[in-house]
């Protein structure tokens, strides 16, 4: 029996995400650094928009980007969100009663009545909550997790990654906040802070999924107790008129 041989390799399948760049989770973190400036600083400053339009244009585009993001690493990111998953939610509910406490210690506003009330309360509060949250807290958290190949063994290394989330999300939250004049105006000590306390799901657990729990409560409260945002302007852009 004649046997055929044949110089042709063997064909492997690999995907996209386990052939990236070193530098692609450093492309990313630079575009949505460059984006979430942009937004707020052309929706608000350039055109004026009305507050819950301009909340629909900044929750689409935080949307997209996000969901390209994972798409584009949802082979790598997979265990990250199951990673400690009730932990974090757990940390996060805790960091959230602490911020709804801070505000809640503050002097009250009055609020609409009726539907619109609830309206703000489900919007402004739980959706622009969220999207806040993926921008500010989960994307940063899970290119620092990139960054380090998913790698967080040891306390040494567990501890690199909370240090290089909460680094990276200062940074996103810093050119986020000063895309509005008001906080361009104004000491970022506040975003600051709470940036520091809405990182504490992924900084003491390793996954940032509690950060929703944390920033929506934070968002509730003030649409709750300060309709307007208080003095920290917790729900941007301020609008005369609203």
């Amino acid at each position: 029996m004649r046997v055929l041989h044949t110089d042709r390799p063997a064909v492997t399948h690999t995907s996209a995400s386990t052939t990236e760049s070193p530098w692609g989770p450093w492309l990313w973190l630079a575009a949505g650094v460059g984006l979430f400036f942009a937004v707020p600083f052309v929706g608000t400053d350039m055109f004026a928009l009305p507050r819950d339009l301009y909340y629909l244009v900044y929750i689409t585009l935080a949307g997209a980007f996000f969901a390209a993001f994972v798409l584009n690493h949802r082979d790598r990111l997979a265990d990250l969100w199951q990673h400690h998953w009730r932990r974090s939610l757990l940390v996060g509910a805790l960091a959230g009663a602490v911020v709804a406490g801070i505000v809640l210690s503050t002097a009250g506003t009055d609020h609409p009545d009726g539907l619109r009330w609830w309206f703000d309360i489900a919007w402004r509060g739980v959706t622009y909550g969220s999207a806040d949250t993926v921008v500010l807290f989960v994307f940063p958290a899970a290119v620092a997790y990139l960054v380090m190949h998913g790698n967080r063994t040891g306390a040494r290394r567990r501890a690199g990654y909370a240090g290089l989330t909460l680094a990276l999300s200062l940074l996103v939250s810093t050119s986020y906040h000063l895309g509005y004049t008001e906080y361009r105006d104004a000491d970022l000590r506040s975003p600051a802070i709470g940036t520091v306390v809405g990182n504490s799901a992924a900084v003491f657990t390793g996954n940032p999924i509690g950060a929703f729990v944390t920033h929506t409560a934070a968002h509730v409260t003030a649409v709750v107790h300060q309709y307007e945002g208080g003095p920290t302007h917790m729900l941007p852009p301020t609008e005369d008129d609203d």
